[in-house]
């Protein structure tokens, strides 16, 4: 329905979209990098898919926001 969707860079880079949010990268070599420090029901259905974790293991990730969640949180427009 295209909730979640896979973009893959030229390098190999896989990052996952959930509601056009990204969510989790996996580089070439298979490292996660969270994106998001959220959670939902289907995200994480959507992640699960994506690379097998669950709740607890995507939490445990250090969370590295992206130049538009900072963007977003330095005008003010990301928490409303």
């Amino acid at each position: 329905y295209g909730k979640a969707l896979v973009d893959i860079a030229p390098d190999g880079t896989e990052t996952l979209y959930s509601y056009h949010t990204p969510i989790i990268k996996k580089s070439k070599d298979g490292t996660l990098t969270r994106l998001w420090s959220g959670w939902s029901a289907t995200t994480g259905r959507h992640i699960a898919a994506f690379c097998g974790l669950n709740k607890a293991q995507f939490s445990a990730l250090p969370c590295v926001s992206t130049p538009e969640q900072e963007a977003a949180a330095y005008s003010g427009t990301l928490y409303r």
